[in-house]
Order: structure tokens, then sequence, then C-alpha cells
């Protein structure tokens, strides 16, 4: 008799003998054991077939789904994109470096994005549909105001204190201090019809003037890292250029440069160098870029036809990224046509090495797909991306660098 056969004997007269509770007891755990066996076999044949079902379900999906992805892909890795679908006014990096700031000519407030055009949020909850400039703080965190058709020509708008505070005082051509806290302004006294400089409060109060102004029209630019701001008469191809410089004491201004037509400015980010173009001669056809040292010295004619507005320092100083414009006529007056928007301009994209005057392209040929004319060009902190407003749409850009 085989040892299966002798077990099962055995078992039986064991069952046999059992009192009448044990048995039903017994039998009880062996149905029970039996059914335990069965729901196991079946609850993993079962499972098996549903994760292969939800596998080839998601795989059906997956392939919709992955065209998308492979779209947000491509719009990433594109060497030039819109990161803002809408005309945007003066946009400029935030306080922390992580965003952008900028008012929405559309819904006519005041937004803010990440680098990439994502997680827009409101800045202020007003709106202002007359507002024609903005002079942003040095901090990114205030802002003058410069609104039309309003019983207040100018107000101070402060996004850290989510407050608003009229200005009742006819100023121009505003720029901050390095500090944030006090601007310098032209005034023009209409009795006795002089124009100066003068520095104020943010909100023009308790203000100082600091040197008498010759032009009517002027620009301003604070000196970086420094007490000084500089003023000039704004570039005219027909009007010779004087840049000067004051401190904030008031002393007598000091030339710095001059003598040269259509002639604009950009101070390096360490206030010791200045970037300039200006045309050839009075009522010149032709622009171009040259960069000298704080004192008017040291002056190199970098033969780039660009403009002002269509530059900007690296961190290093080493460096200038630039847009070289196209389509102008030979007849253009420079920069007068262009300040007026007479012409629009079709760029290119550029930087060049202020230490060897290597010129290198950012964007090949085949990369720009429609028409730029390139303004307020600005950079990330790490300068992996290249910002800028093109004219033609009034929409912000991003170039991959």
């Amino acid at each position: 008799m085989s040892a299966p056969r002798n077990l099962l004997v055995v078992l039986f007269f064991k069952i046999y003998s059992m009192s009448l509770i044990k048995k039903i007891f017994f039998l009880s755990l062996v149905f029970l054991g039996l059914s335990l066996l069965l729901w196991g076999v079946y609850k993993l044949s079962f499972n098996q077939s549903e994760t292969k079902e939800k596998k080839e379900t998601s795989f059906k999906k997956g392939d919709a789904s992955l065209k998308e992805k492979e779209k947000l892909i491509k719009i990433n890795k594109a060497k030039i994109s819109a990161i803002v679908n809408e005309p945007v006014l003066n946009p400029v990096i935030s306080h922390d470096g992580l965003s952008i700031n900028y008012f929405s000519l559309r819904e006519h407030k005041f937004y803010q994005v990440n680098l990439d055009g994502s997680n827009k949020k409101a800045l202020f909850a007003q709106e202002f549909p007359h507002l024609t400039q903005i002079f942003w703080s040095p901090d990114k965190l205030k802002v003058i105001l410069k609104l039309q058709n309003s019983s207040s020509p100018l107000a101070y708008l402060n996004f850290q204190m989510q407050t608003l505070t009229s200005i009742n005082k006819v100023i121009d051509n505003i720029t901050w201090n390095a500090l944030s806290n006090k601007i310098y302004y032209k005034f023009y006294n209409t009795k006795n019809k002089e124009r100066s400089l003068n520095i104020a409060n943010p909100d023009a109060s308790h203000w100082n003037k600091l040197a008498d102004l010759e032009y009517r029209k002027i620009s301003l630019a604070q000196v970086p890292k420094t007490g000084l701001v500089s003023f000039w008469n704004s570039g005219d191809a027909y009007q010779q250029t004087k840049l000067q410089t004051v401190s904030v004491l008031g002393e007598e201004p000091q030339t710095i440069f001059q003598n040269t037509f259509g002639t604009d400015y950009l101070w390096s980010p360490s206030g010791n160098k200045i970037l300039l173009s200006h045309t050839n001669v009075k009522g010149g056809h032709k622009i171009g870029l040259a960069v000298m040292n704080a004192n008017g010295g040291e002056y190199t004619n970098l033969d780039i036809p660009t403009f002002i507005s269509k530059c900007a320092w690296s961190r290093n100083e080493q460096f200038i990224y630039y847009t070289l414009p196209g389509g102008m006529d030979d007849n253009v007056v420079l920069p007068n046509d262009y300040k007026l928007k007479k012409i629009n301009t079709g760029d290119t994209f550029w930087k060049v090495n202020l230490k060897t005057g290597k010129k290198t392209r950012l964007l090949e040929l085949n990369d720009i797909q429609q028409k730029y004319d390139a303004s307020q060009l600005f950079l990330n902190q790490n300068e992996s991306l290249l910002f800028f407003v093109n004219y033609i749409d009034q929409k912000l850009y991003k170039i991959n660098l």
C-alpha cells in the first residue's frame, strides 16, 4: 500500500473515532480552507487580467496625451518663443529674479509670471486704463505711473504695501536712485520758464533742486553703485548730445561726453563703463555702438549698427547682447525715424565679446520664423535667458541662450 493511501486510511479512522462535535468542527475547518484556496486562485487570475486591461487602456489613452507632451517639449526647447500672449508695457525681472513683472495693455493691470510665462497672478487689483508710462524702482517693488485723461497725471504705486498715492505735480523723465527710496525728475517751472533736475521722495514730497537743465527733452539714468545721476538731451540726429552727471548733494554738474549727434547711453552694472549709440554726422543715416569708461575716456568703436534700446549688458560686463536691425532704407534719419516709429526693423540676435571683439549669433536664421523689432532687452540672473519686447506685436519673448 502506498504512503498517500496509508495516510488517508489513518485519517479516516481518526475522524471515525471522533465525537460528533469534533467531527463537525474538523469538517468545517476543511471546508473553510478549501474555500479560501479557491478564492485566492480566482483573485490572482482576475488581478492579472485587470492589470493587462489597464495597461492596454492606458497605452491607448497615452497616444493622444503623448502628442500634447511632444508639443510642450517642442515649445520648451524652442530657441525663441512668446511667454506672454498679450501686449505688454515695460516688463522687468522681479526682485527675487525668479519671475517677471509686467503691465497688460489688454487687461490694464499689473501681473507677475514665471520665467516661462506660467503661474500668472495679479500684483495689484486696480485697473489703469489710461496708463502710458511706467518707471520701475531698482528693487522692482515700486513704480511711478504716468496717466492720461486723469485728474492726477502721476501716481506712486507700492506693490509691497499695496498702496497707491496720487502725485499732484507736473513732472516727467523720471528715474529712481539705487536704494529705491528716492526719484530724480525733470521739472518745468511755468512761471519763470526754467527747467531743473530735482530729487524727492517717491510721492514727490521733500524735493531738492540738483541742477539747471538746458534742454526740453531730457533722459535720466542713475549711475549704478554711486550717488550720481546722469542726464543728457535725448538723442536727436540734428543736435549734439551732452552727457553730464551730478551728485545728490547738488554740486556743479560734470560733463562726461559731448559733440556726437543722436546719442543715447546705457551704464554698465558696475557704473564703470558706458555703452553709447550715435549717428555718424548731423542728420545722419547710419548709427553705431561704442563703449567708453565712466569718465568718457577709452572710447572704442564696436562697429555695430544698432540702437541702445536694442542692447543689454552681461553681469560681468564682458558681453553686450544686442539685436541687429535690418530692412531700413538708406535715407532714414537715425535715430529720429526709429524713435518716432516711422519704421520697423527686422532684427537678428547677437552678442559681442568686448575683450576680443568677437561677434556671435544667438539665433540662426532658420530659428527666426517671424519679424522681430526688439527693444527693452534684459537677462535673467544666470543669463540663460534673454527677454525682449517685440515692437510689432508688443508681446514679451524669450531666447534660450
